[in-house]
C-alpha cells in the first residue's frame, strides 16, 4: 500500500497549495509568450516534459503501480486536458490578465458543484471568502482599455476551462484519499496521458511539425513543464487530501493574482490601481479564510475536550 503521510497539518498543506497556485500563475505570461505556438503542440511538449521528469524522480515508486492508479489518471486526464486546451486556446483571443480571471472562476463553481453532486454544506467562511475573491478579481481585471466587461470568444473559452478545472479539483480530492493510489505515480501517469492526448491531436492537425522560432520559446515551455505542471500538480495531488475542496478552490484564487502581477512584470501588460487593489483583496480573502477556519476548528475541538474530561471523570 502506498505510504501516505496522514500527519501533515491542514495549515502546512494549504501553504503548499498556495505555492502550487503561484506556479500556475506563472503559466499565464509564459503561455502568452508562446501564443504563436499551436495549442496542442504546447500541451504535448509541456506535459511530456513534466511526465518524463516526474518518472525519473519517482522511478523507485513504480513497484507500487496498480490498475487504480492508471484508471484514475486516465479518467482525470480528460478534465485537465480540456482545462488546458480551452485555456491555451482562449488566451490567444484575449489578454493574459483577462484569461487569468475567467480561467480561475472555478473557485465559485466548486462549492456549488460539491453541493449538487455530494450535498456538501457551504460554510459562511467559504461564502465570504469566495465573494471577496470575486470582488478582487473584478477589480483585478476591469479596465476600460481592456474592453470593460464585454465577454469575447477568448473569455468564453477560458470560462469553459474553469468548468473543467472545477471538476478536476473536486475529483483529485477524492482520488488523493484513495489508499490504493500513490499520489506521485498518479501524477506521472496524469501528465503522461495529457501529453498523449495533445500529441495525438497535434499529429491529426499537423501541428506536431511546428518549429519553434527560437530558444526562448523552448525555455518558456520547459519552465511550464517543470514548475507549472510537474511541481504544481505533485503538490496538488499530494496535499488536497488534507484540505477541503472548497478551501482549495479559494486558495487557487491566488493563481490569477500572481498571474496578473507576473504578466505586468514579464510581459509589460498594464494594470491600474484597481487591479493592484483587487490582487490585495484576493490575498486578504485567503488570509481571512485560513485564520477564520483555524479559529473555527479550535472552537469545535473545545467542547469535545470537555466531554472527554467529563467522561473520563
Amino acid at each position: 500500500m502506498p505510504n501516505q503521510n496522514h500527519t501533515l497539518s491542514e495549515r502546512t498543506a494549504a501553504i503548499g497549495l498556495m505555492i502550487a497556485a503561484l506556479f500556475w500563475g506563472l503559466s499565464y505570461p509564459l503561455t502568452k509568450y508562446v501564443e504563436n505556438c499551436p495549442t496542442f503542440y504546447i500541451i504535448s511538449l509541456r506535459f511530456g516534459i513534466a511526465a518524463l521528469c516526474l518518472a525519473i524522480a519517482f522511478h523507485r515508486k513504480f513497484k507500487l503501480l496498480n490498475k487504480e492508479v492508471i484508471k484514475y489518471a486516465f479518467l482525470l486526464s480528460f478534465a485537465v486536458f480540456l482545462m488546458f486546451a480551452f485555456g491555451i486556446w482562449g488566451i490567444k483571443y484575449t489578454t493574459s490578465v483577462r484569461s487569468s480571471f475567467f480561467t480561475t472562476l472555478s473557485f465559485l463553481m466548486i462549492p456549488v458543484l460539491n453541493w449538487i453532486l455530494f450535498k456538501a454544506k457551504i460554510s459562511k467562511i467559504i461564502i465570504t471568502s469566495a465573494l471577496l475573491c470575486l470582488l478582487g478579481m473584478f477589480l483585478l481585471c476591469y479596465a476600460p482599455g481592456m474592453g470593460g466587461l464585454v465577454v469575447n470568444s477568448g473569455d468564453l473559452l477560458c470560462i469553459l476551462a474553469a468548468v473543467a478545472g472545477s471538476f478536476h479539483i473536486i475529483l483529485v480530492e477524492k482520488v488523493s484519499k484513495n489508499p490504493l493510489v500513490d499520489s506521485s505515480l498518479f501524477t506521472v501517469f496524469l501528465m503522461g496521458f495529457i501529453s498523449l492526448w495533445g500529441t495525438l491531436i497535434a499529429l491529426f492537425t499537423g501541428d506536431i511539425h511546428y518549429s519553434l522560432s527560437g530558444s526562448s520559446e523552448l525555455i518558456a515551455i520547459v519552465l511550464m513543464g517543470l514548475f507549472c505542471s510537474a511541481v504544481s500538480f505533485c503538490l496538488q495531488t499530494h496535499l488536497e487530501a488534507f484540505v477541503s475542496p472548497d478551501r482549495v478552490g479559494v486558495i487557487f484564487a491566488l493563481e490569477p493574482a500572481s498571474g496578473c502581477i507576473l504578466s505586468v512584470i514579464l510581459l509589460g501588460e498594464t494594470m491600474r490601481f484597481t487591479g493592484w487593489l483587487g490582487a490585495l483583496i484576493i490575498m486578504a480573502s485567503i488570509l481571512y479564510m485560513e485564520f477564520a477556519a483555524g479559529k473555527e476548528a479550535v472552537k469545535e475541538s473545545e467542547p469535545e475536550t470537555e466531554d472527554n474530561r467529563k467522561g473520563s471523570a
